[in-house]
């Protein structure tokens, strides 16, 4: 427990495990490879893990009513996730997680975070600012629909990641967007016109 207290895992940032893979926390992860297309976490599942992807990209979507699939999110390598629902209030998930590549990840059980965090104020940090990441995420995506149009949704995801539109199908990156293939199509022409 000493050796966990002097390196602490630096608020759940992205690499952060990468770069502290000696800590004692590690013991308790187990490693889990998903094959592209796989479905990760299916709706309706109480999914009490964090998990960190090594290798690969994850799509996190919704289904409405009609059977139409809306993307929320994409994940991919050197970031940490979670399901707030699930590890925060034990409620099934309305979210599909979804390998869009062959996926290496590492998981951990909650429970075994919280019981490791009882006597530990850099594991209570870390715990605390995690959630402070997912809420601020949540929220900024929230807002992105109110206040951005969609092209401008676009430029912040290929800033965040620029690799991402060759990683990820388009009618994907639409949906993300809030928009039709079609409209994508129209928004790449437009940027590619303006930087000529």
């Amino acid at each position: 427990m000493k050796k966990w207290q002097k390196r602490p895992l630096k608020h759940m940032r992205e690499d952060s495990i990468e770069n502290n893979t000696h800590l004692p926390l590690l013991q308790f992860a187990t490693s889990k490879v998903i094959a592209a297309s796989e479905i990760y976490i299916p709706e309706g599942k109480i999914f009490k893990k964090i998990f960190y992807i090594k290798k690969g990209l994850l799509r996190i979507f919704f289904v409405t009513e009609s059977g139409e699939e809306k993307t929320f999110f994409f994940r991919w390598e050197g970031q940490i996730a979670a399901i707030p629902e699930c590890i925060f209030d034990n409620q099934p998930t309305r979210q599909t997680w979804q390998a869009l590549e062959d996926c290496e990840l590492m998981e951990i059980d909650f429970d075994i975070v919280e019981k490791l965090s009882e006597n530990n104020i850099s594991l209570i940090k870390i715990r605390l600012g995690f959630a402070e990441k997912m809420f601020l995420e949540a929220l900024k995506r929230v807002e992105s629909f109110v206040l951005d149009k969609p092209e401008e949704r676009y430029q912040k995801l290929i800033i965040k990641n620029p690799e991402i539109i060759k990683r990820v199908a388009d009618k994907h990156i639409a949906s993300f967007i809030g928009v039709t293939p079609v409209s994508l199509s129209r928004i790449r022409k437009r940027l590619a016109s303006q930087k000529k």
